[in-house]
């Protein structure tokens, strides 16, 4: 009897679902020529499947990225659909747009409400955005701002955008729920789940850096990857990089990432940012450095030649030139000592180098504190003797230090693989605050890492010990020293070097028994800091310990133990878990 209910209800459900999605497919049909201008034929794009250029023009309004200029076409678009991204996609779209639209009405009609009582008036709006090959589209949002607010105006270009802003409008923002009719946007055809954000149709800028990725030649979407590496304070090339990184890697692998990306934005993102664009990028270009100002560049080199060539090429070629290298020899080795003094010796007319040779080999953190104590520039950054500047790196980041009165601070960083593919992006978008709690619980969650990002006042770098005696996890350590004692810190969201690294090095997944035993003594040492995590907070960090140890056992084919850490790593925290295996299979 109970198989035979059961039956009936599945029956019964199947039947009502099929009814409905063949009710909401006629809607569909009927709202979508409405929905792309096909009525409005003065409201559409004249650049539909054109290839267009940005031609900056004093003359011309200023246009939604607040550049003066106009589009140009230079010819069409030769962009060629992949069968996943037309047929297995759009199937995947169907699906779960209309899973969203009943599943979520509920949560849809209740925020309608909440929305009509803060701020009486509509509880959508639309906007007239760029789709596929440029065709202009309709996109839903929910209201956030009053009903006073400039209509198709960014938020960006709006004077204390704040004040538009409404109550129940900021958390919808915060959590990205004001982009949820944007599911019947996917449903009808105008956009995917995953895909570039859709720019204003007045972005002309935006519009014509995509263009050089092929962006505008795919479905944009409800979340992409750009939004969940920066989102609004990306700036409009970095962006558009991005998205066509995206376009580039499209397939069912890249949807995936992007898709477990985008949860930690739903549950709350702090990346969107009421200037727009790239508002967290400092001002400092119209800083000056005094001229006495000294930096002191600490190299710690162990058996490399040409790498070491290309580092100290990439010193010789800084727009800063006050700035010294402290070149620490850790060879233990006379053939290769005699290699590096020659190496020395090309460089000696370029740029001022302090070299030393150790006595016997010390290891990475204690060599490094070697140059630290000889280095004579009031402030102290570092390279790796494989990894490379960028030619502003130090000017700019100095500035940075200085216009903040910064103890010590961070860029970004750009991992490269030996090929000199870009393989990661480690962007701090994260970092929201310079408190020692705030800065102490983003290190703990993500490693504010990378030697060749830090630059410190020397005499503060001295006063909290350089770096700990241990080769595991010694750039941890020491950001942790520096936020515990309180300093000033400064964060540059920019890239200012290149890194690169070797196989299996990638996020801390290489494999050695010192490798396992430094994570096991760092994930103890976490524990110490648990205080300044939320209880979610803490379920990542384990799971990202486990991950380690089982990506690290995985290469040592010691199963068992990979089999013991991966279930440990899932059952800590299973999304956070699956995207860090997309990343990193």
């Amino acid at each position: 009897m109970g198989k035979m209910n059961w039956k009936a209800v599945i029956g019964v459900s199947a039947a009502v679902l099929g009814t409905a999605f063949a009710a909401v497919s006629v809607v569909a049909h009927k709202k979508k020529g409405d929905s792309t201008f096909e009525n409005e034929p003065e409201q559409k794009n004249p650049l539909e499947g054109k290839k267009v250029v940005f031609i900056e023009n004093g003359e011309d309004p200023e246009n939604a990225d607040g550049v003066k200029g106009h589009l140009e076409v230079v010819g069409d678009s030769d962009y060629k659909e992949s069968f996943y991204g037309k047929y297995v996609k759009r199937g995947i779209d169907i699906i779960l747009s209309f899973g969203g639209l009943v599943v979520l009405s509920p949560v849809l009609a209740g925020i309608a409400l909440a929305i009509n009582i803060d701020d009486p008036g509509p509880v959508l709006f639309t906007q007239k955005r760029v789709g596929q090959n440029k065709k202009y589209f309709k996109l839903h949002k929910f209201r956030s701002m009053k009903m006073s607010t400039p209509h198709d105006v960014p938020t960006h270009q709006l004077e204390n955008p704040e004040q538009y802003i409404t109550r129940v409008g900021k958390f919808l923002r915060a959590h990205s729920l004001d982009e949820l009719p944007q599911i019947w946007d996917i449903f009808i055809g105008n956009m995917s789940v995953i895909g570039p954000r859709p720019g204003l149709w007045n972005q002309d800028l935006l519009t014509a850096e995509r263009d050089q990725y092929h962006v505008n030649d795919v479905k944009p979407g409800l979340t992409g990857w750009a939004q969940i590496n920066g989102r609004d304070e990306l700036e409009i090339p970095v962006k558009a990089k991005l998205d066509g990184e995206y376009v580039e890697k499209l397939g069912l692998k890249m949807d995936a990432k992007v898709f477990f990306g985008s949860i930690g934005v739903f549950v709350g993102d702090d990346s969107v940012v009421e200037g727009g664009t790239g508002t967290m990028k400092k001002d400092s270009a119209d800083i000056s450095i005094p001229e006495d100002t000294l930096v002191s560049v600490v190299m710690a080199t162990y058996r490399r030649d040409q790498a070491l060539r290309n580092a100290l090429t990439s010193l010789a070629a800084q727009t800063y030139q006050n700035f010294q290298v402290v070149l620490v020899d850790d060879n233990d080795d006379g053939e290769w000592t005699a290699k590096v003094q020659a190496i020395v010796d090309e460089f000696k007319d370029q740029i001022s180098i302090h070299y030393i040779v150790n006595e016997h080999n010390m290891g990475s953190a204690a060599t490094r504190n070697r140059g630290i104590a000889e280095a004579k520039g009031q402030y102290i950054t570092f390279l790796d003797d494989d990894d490379v500047y960028l030619p502003p790196k130090i000017e700019m980041q100095l500035k940075d230090i200085i216009s903040s009165g910064a103890d010590y601070g961070i860029t970004d960083l750009y991992l490269y693989n030996e090929n000199g593919e870009l393989i990661d992006r480690r962007i701090r978008t994260y970092i929201k605050s310079t408190e020692a709690k705030d800065l102490m619980r983003y290190h703990l969650l993500q490693h504010m890492t990378g030697t060749d990002t830090f630059m410190f006042k020397a005499d503060y770098l001295r006063n909290i010990g350089g770096f700990p005696g241990i080769n595991v996890g010694d750039e941890f350590y020491l950001m942790k020293g520096a936020i515990l004692a309180g300093g000033t810190f400064t964060y540059s969201n920019h890239c200012y070097v290149k890194a690169y690294v070797h196989s299996g090095e990638l996020n801390g997944l290489s494999s050695g028994d010192s490798k396992v035993r430094g994570e096991n003594a760092l994930f103890e040492d976490k524990k110490k800091y648990y205080d300044y995590l939320t209880k979610a907070d803490i379920r990542y960090v384990k799971m990202r310990h486990h991950a380690v140890l089982a990506f690290a056992e995985m290469r040592r084919k010691n199963m068992v133990p990979f089999v013991e850490n991966a279930v440990q790593s899932f059952a800590s925290a299973p999304v956070a878990c699956v995207k860090m295996f997309l990343e990193h299979r």
